[in-house]
């Protein structure tokens, strides 16, 4: 079994986000593809013949698998921190790495990694419009779980996404990085994925104030070398999937301050400093507010606002008991 060490986790995770960001498809147009409603017969009728070519392409038994019976379409969650879906297996060697989720109708995302033999990455995303069919994919790029047509799409020479809808509510993204055969490690994923709704995403930290143009908007869980370590996101009021305006942090790590000097700053009572937006060696920094809290890990407040919003924020966050139990599992 290959695991990731405890030094290079989280960055392995981040830059293969990073990477793999820059060649996906938007999540809204996937989305929107969809979502689309088939609004003739013979629209319906080019559909199931796309299907039925794509059966056939890909070596599924028609009496087996094209058109079994579906499980009755599943609700949404009225709480967003709940995990609907999870893979029923996984190759040996990956173990969940991270969490995160987003208000409706925003995704929520998990990722298993396996070190050297890449990481695992589902979102799931609620269809805007329940219960509406598919638009069929090109019979080459179709993928058939459990009767239902998806579709496969090679993001580059490393990355492969599978994406299909296993009810009427959800829509299901597999992205797999650097791993051996995707199509085919994919394709199996799918059919043993298997609904959970008693996972969820609880972090240790919480927003208290905040200014009224924003709203939490995102909570995320991983790993670091220090242990468990939780992100929370503010975005504009009724902008759920807008990106982040704040980002308050809790990990075990001091703040990496490059080659700026910190400015000496008392928050929450507490010794802490500040650093202006600055251009760091990872790029664009923001305002940040830091300071060290109980356990000697460090509460990290940045973000899109000066110096004093940020120290209101950070003087307000609530420190809650979080969940990292699930972290460096395999599939249950």
């Amino acid at each position: 079994m290959t695991r990731p060490s405890d030094e290079n986790t989280e960055a392995l995770i981040r830059e293969s986000l990073e990477h793999l960001a820059t060649r996906a498809p938007d999540g809204a147009e996937i989305r929107h593809a969809l979502d689309q409603r088939s609004r003739s017969r013979p629209k319906l009728v080019l559909a199931l013949v796309a299907a039925a070519v794509a059966i056939i392409a890909l070596g599924v038994p028609l009496g087996l698998r094209a058109f079994t019976a579906v499980p009755p379409a599943s609700q949404r969650n009225a709480d967003w921190a709940v995990l609907p879906y999870e893979p029923g297996w996984l190759p040996d060697g990956f173990r969940e790495a991270s969490r995160a989720v987003k208000p409706y109708p925003a995704p929520q995302t998990r990722i298993w990694s396996a070190g050297e033999l890449g990481w695992i990455q589902l979102t799931t995303t609620p269809l805007t419009k329940p219960g509406e069919p598919w638009k069929v994919a090109p019979a080459p790029n179709q993928i058939i779980v459990h009767g239902r047509v998806g579709m496969v799409s090679e993001l580059d020479r490393d990355a492969t996404m599978l994406t299909w809808s296993p009810d009427d509510v959800y829509v299901l993204s597999l992205t797999m990085y650097g791993v051996k055969d995707p199509r085919g490690v994919g394709q199996r994923v799918a059919d043993e994925m298997v609904r959970d709704d008693r996972a969820r995403v609880s972090g240790e930290l919480r927003f208290g104030r905040l200014p009224p143009d924003l709203e939490l908007s995102g909570v995320r869980t991983f790993m670091t070398t220090g242990g468990g370590a939780t992100d929370v996101e503010a975005t504009f009021t009724g902008q759920p999937t807008a990106a982040a305006v704040v980002t308050a942090s809790l990990r075990a790590e001091r703040p990496d301050t490059g080659e700026f000097e910190p400015v000496p700053l008392k928050i929450r009572g507490t010794d802490g400093f500040h650093l202006p937006k600055r251009d760091g060696r990872l790029g664009p920094q923001d305002e940040t507010v830091a300071v060290p809290v109980d356990g000697g890990r460090w509460l990290v407040v940045s973000g899109k606002r000066d110096k004093s919003a940020l120290l209101d924020i950070a003087e307000g966050i609530q420190l809650v008991p979080g969940d990292y139990g699930w972290f460096g599992r395999p599939p249950e």
